[in-house]
């Protein structure tokens, strides 16, 4: 006997042909729980993955590169045109906006980097280093 049956058989008194109803209901409850828990769902989801190619000309071009990265797509970054200094100002912004989104930034070649969300893998040699190695400096 529940606390709530006690206290409602205390206030009206006791009435042996009581048979409560819930109980019943109760049970065919569980077992609809039950089935949806142990139901199989199938969900068939293509992902698409965007690239943007951006070659920003100046710094001036940089804020509609990180509107494209907030919104989770690659971005294939091309600093070739731009001078040195407003490269490292570019990289510095872009690298903040792919630290907020936990994006990573892979360099492909010289001045070019992939700026990937993070749902998004990338794979192969780390041409960075291989960069290094045949005397690029960064």
């Amino acid at each position: 006997m529940s606390v709530f049956d006690s206290i409602k058989n205390f206030v009206l008194g006791e009435d042996e042909d009581y048979q409560p109803i819930y109980e019943e209901e109760t049970a065919q409850t569980v077992d609809v729980a039950e089935e949806r828990r142990n139901r199989e769902v199938k969900i068939a989801a293509t992902a698409t993955v965007q690239i943007v190619l951006a070659r920003p000309a100046d710094f001036s071009e940089v804020k509609s590169i990180g509107d494209d990265l907030n919104n989770q797509k690659t971005v294939l970054l091309n600093l070739e045109q731009v001078k040195s200094e407003d490269a490292k100002r570019i990289m510095d912004f872009i690298s903040g906006v792919a630290y907020a989104n936990n994006a990573t930034i892979k360099m492909t070649a010289q001045k070019t980097f992939v700026i990937m969300p993070k749902n998004v893998g990338f794979s192969g040699v780390d041409l960075m280093s291989e960069l290094e190695n045949n005397g690029y400096t960064f």
